[in-house]
């Protein structure tokens, strides 16, 4: 089987794992997020009323989906309109009712009751209140929150800021006239509010109240081929929900019996000048009759002047007929091109007969109670306005177009009725003449009685209907509140006062590598080259930066150990790796000490080691090791000392010699060029196991390129949170540039990571998320 072991242990993870080695190390600020989550959430519920919500039902007349009235019905509501539920939703919904609901339950003035620890929890004081406020002037209300108040049951007054006030009077208070009234829901289970302002009320306008009431108010069809509407409100008292719920049919009805109200009284009105006039004209024609009786002495008329008048009756009441629809005709007329008719009642349109006509004038009368409501609250230019008078503007055109229709199928009517009435008329002069004169009398007569009458029955009926309007509107099913509160959702906060700390704690987490620019995670390294990774190595407070010269096991010595091992035995063959040059991207990133904790190892593994101080420029292994200044490697490059005098032994190991870098010249990387260089190489590969080359950092300078050629490895360090990423992107194609191909890599300086004991380096949660083996790193590019 092939050697193909791994450079570093292979360790698969599942997706679960690797998530959990992300955020775990942060588990103490998830549960400290967790606990202020939970903490806010019981201070949330604690403060927060609970809202619930009552439903209710009605039947409206719908004119294509309500039932027909019953006769008994339509008699007593001569001048109800079937309604349309599309537009009955918006009337439900208009500022003009809902208004008239806020001032008859005094919902522009609500009282609070303060409980629990300094008043936090607050609720509707709707049943626990002894008194409620009233302002006669509902349109100069000035704002004004939190006016508290107590009650003195000994003489049933109320106490604002130490004044005394009667209840059932109107007062002046410094936030305006005010009437105190007793609370009909008040449960009177003791006087809470003498014992000392826990009780205050909030004065706002009408037009707030009514926009918060519309907020909380939801009108909608039971279903398209239904009449029904369903009604729901929110309040946090159930109680006065259902009154709401009430209050708003009663205003709807009262609002629509008023507009039937005018148009009956409109009638009545016009009944009245028709009978006026008509008793005028039967006075004049009864007179006429007794006059000629008496001048002539005929008191009747023959038989076929009977047949010939009755036929002429017949024609004249058709006639009379066509004339008081004409009438109306003209009056509606009249009020349709009137420039003021926005917003009047429309005319009586009774004597009416054409059903589109009738159908389109409730439509307008419709459309002009919706306009009057809106224009009650609203301004001008507001859309519901602007879209009802545009509504109105088109059905105009069509009800004149309509009336001209009808008016000229009324002249043709009255036309033939003329001519049949010629025609009688000459054959009625066959008649004596006296016969003939007292046929035209009674002629008259009968028109203006029949007309008479007929009027006569229609005030009646219409001054019945006044007194006996129907409600457009009835209760299907009673107002109904739920027993659990619709807000707040107590499962769906639990919810999500569980899963924010999670959110918000992992995006932290994220943001916070995302943002990043150095090298955080060992999957950082792997992404971003395909170099191997030979080991890590942690960071520990050191009392000493040789930390493999002590034979105490520690983690950092382990890892160093371990380093050792796939040193030897890597490569083919293995333990070829006898040169290692030790380099990193950038200053800092611990090349020194990891070249001489390296060395250090390595010579306590039985290896002759020797370490090569070839940072000419800032040299750190002298002062790791405590040497002195001495000659060095410099010294040896310039022909001023022998291999054999630069190679000084420490005190630290028996098998461990170091080759200091000697004495600083000003352009040390020239050095580098000479043969010298080759000779030293030789010289030490006949004398030791193992050599270990301290070099600058290759984005420094170039000599590390310059002494790779001689060296079996190439070790680069990167270290956590140092190495920034766009360096470790660049270095393949440095490597490359300079010909370098036996390239490995160690994770450096490895931090505990968040709030715990976690390490960002293999196995501690950061370090590994990738698998990396060598035998993956030999199938991309064989360095080794």
């Amino acid at each position: 089987m092939e050697n193909t072991n791994s450079i570093i242990l292979e360790k698969e993870q599942s997706g679960f794992q690797q998530i959990l080695f992300k955020f775990l190390p942060y588990w103490p600020m998830f549960l400290v997020t967790g606990a202020l989550s939970v903490a806010a959430l019981y201070f949330y519920l604690k403060i927060t009323v609970p809202v619930f919500e009552t439903k209710a039902s009605v039947l409206i007349k719908d004119e294509k989906k309500g039932q027909e009235d019953s006769k008994m019905e339509e008699v007593l509501n001569l001048f109800g309109t079937k309604k349309i539920v599309e537009n009955e939703l918006e009337i439900f919904r208009s500022n003009s009712l809902v208004s008239e609901v806020v001032k008859v339950m005094g919902l522009y003035a609500a009282v609070y009751e303060e409980k629990g620890w300094k008043g936090f929890e607050t609720t509707s004081a709707y049943l626990s209140s002894p008194i409620n406020i009233e302002v006669p002037d509902t349109k100069n209300i000035d704002e004004k929150y939190k006016v508290y108040f107590g009650f003195s049951k000994a003489d049933s007054t109320v106490v604002i800021d130490g004044v005394k006030y009667p209840l059932n009077i109107l007062v002046n208070t410094p936030y305006g006239e005010l009437k105190f009234l007793r609370n009909p829901h008040f449960d009177n289970k003791g006087d809470k509010a003498a014992l000392g302002g826990k009780f205050y009320f909030n004065l706002i306008t009408v037009d707030h109240a009514t926009n918060g009431l519309i907020g909380s108010l939801m009108v909608m069809a039971a279903s398209k081929q239904s009449s029904i509407i369903n009604l729901s409100v929110k309040d946090p008292v159930s109680a006065r929900a259902e009154s709401i719920v009430f209050e708003i049919v009663k205003a709807y009805n009262k609002a629509s019996a008023e507009r039937k109200s005018d148009v009956a009284l409109k009638t009545l009105e016009f009944i009245e000048t028709r009978l006026r006039k008509v008793s005028l004209e039967l006075d004049s024609v009864e007179g006429s009759i007794q006059k000629f009786r008496d001048k002539t002495g005929i008191i009747d008329i023959s038989e076929q002047s009977k047949q010939y008048l009755q036929s002429i009756e017949a024609n004249d009441k058709k006639l009379n007929d066509l004339n008081l629809q004409q009438s109306a005709l003209d009056e509606v007329e009249n009020y349709i091109k009137s420039k003021n008719s926005s917003g009047s009642i429309v005319p009586s349109t009774f004597n009416i007969n054409d059903p589109s006509l009738s159908k389109l004038l409730d439509k307008l009368a419709a459309l002009e109670a919706q306009y009057q409501q809106f224009r009650r609250t609203t301004a001008e230019n507001n859309p519901n306005m602007l879209s009802i008078q545009d509504e109105i503007a088109k059905t105009k055109p069509s009800i004149l177009e309509n009336i001209q229709s009808q008016r000229s199928n009324i002249e043709a009517g009255k036309a033939y009725l003329y001519t049949t009435n010629s025609r009688n008329s000459v054959m009625l002069s066959a008649v004596p003449k006296n016969e003939r004169q007292l046929v035209e009398v009674s002629r008259q007569q009968t028109i203006k009685n029949d007309i008479y009458a007929f009027l006569l029955q229609k005030r009646e009926e219409t001054a019945y209907s006044i007194t006996s309007v129907l409600p457009d509107c009835y209760m299907v099913s009673n107002p109904t509140t739920s027993g659990m509160p619709v807000s707040p959702k107590k499962p769906f906060l639990a919810l999500l006062a569980m899963i924010a700390p999670l959110g918000i704690c992992g995006l932290f987490v994220m943001l916070k590598d995302i943002f990043n620019t150095t090298i955080l995670y060992r999957s950082d390294i792997e992404k971003l080259t395909i170099y191997p990774i030979l080991g890590e190595i942690i960071q520990e407070k050191l009392s000493s930066s040789l930390v493999t010269e002590s034979a105490h096991r520690t983690y950092i010595v382990e890892q160093f150990r371990q380093i050792r091992t796939i040193l030897r035995e890597q490569g083919t063959p293995p333990g070829r790796f006898k040169k290692i040059l030790i380099t990193s991207c950038i200053k800092g990133d611990g090349k020194s000490f990891v070249s001489a904790n390296l060395a250090m190892s390595l010579a306590r593994g039985g290896k002759k080691v020797a370490l090569l101080e070839f940072d000419l420029h800032q040299p750190q292994l002298s002062k790791i090791f405590e040497i002195p200044k001495t000659e060095g490697i410099t010294d040896y490059l310039a022909g001023k000392a022998t291999a054999e005098e630069i190679i000084l032994p420490t005190a630290n190991h028996s098998n461990l010699f170091i080759l200091p870098a000697g004495y600083l010249v000003e352009e040390p990387s020239e050095l580098l060029g000479k043969s010298q260089l080759d000779d030293l190489f030789e010289y030490l590969d006949k004398q030791f196991d193992m050599i270990i080359i301290d070099t600058v950092p290759f984005k420094a300078l170039t000599d590390g390129f310059v002494i790779a050629s001689y060296c079996d490895l190439v070790l680069t360090i990167i270290r956590h949170n140092h190495t920034p990423k766009l360096h470790i992107e660049l270095l393949e194609e440095i490597m490359v540039k300079h010909n370098i191909d036996n390239v490995a890599i160690i994770f450096n300086g490895i931090k505990n990571r968040g709030l715990g004991k976690y390490s960002y380096g293999y196995g501690y949660g950061y370090g590994y998320e990738y698998k990396s083996t060598y035998s993956e790193y030999e199938k991309k590019k064989k360095y080794f």
